[in-house]
């Protein structure tokens, strides 16, 4: 049996007009989003750091030169992880790749917070879950192994 997969109409468009879909803007969000803890270190004082690289399972496009990233795809971090520290986000280059790094999927944990927004207990429960894999991720191989 075929499945359709939907696609927002800009998906695969030819023209720039058709292309440029304006990006989601919520103020109410991102001043929720700096409440959290970070998503990194769970660390307290946090900004709004948005996802720029495409991400087609969301119908996220690459962020222009121009462009603000939606507010849909934000994620709570430090400003020492985000700009201010020498392995900041934004000093890399390699954001979808410094994400990766750090054993998280970036668009699908800001998908899921932007479901629950100014819900911090649902948001909690989502960064402990977060934090629970990442930590099994880092832990040494059982067993002798190399």
């Amino acid at each position: 049996m075929a499945s359709r997969v939907n696609q927002p109409s800009s998906a695969f468009a030819t023209s720039r007009r058709a292309r440029d879909v304006e990006a989601v803007k919520d103020p109410r969000h991102l001043a929720w989003i700096r409440t959290l803890p970070s998503v990194i270190s769970g660390t307290h004082g946090c900004v709004a750091a948005h996802i720029n690289f495409a991400d087609r399972r969301y119908g996220k496009p690459e962020r222009g030169k121009s462009k603000k990233a939606d507010d849909r795809f934000v994620l709570p971090i430090t400003p020492w992880e985000h700009t201010d520290g020498p392995d900041a986000q934004h000093r890399t280059g390699k954001e979808k790749a410094w994400w990766a790094a750090r054993g998280i999927d970036a668009t699908t944990l800001a998908n899921d917070l932007w479901r629950v927004s100014g819900d911090t207990e649902a948001a909690m429960a989502i960064l402990r879950e977060t934090w629970r894999q990442r930590s099994r991720l880092r832990r040494p191989m059982q067993g002798g192994a190399c």
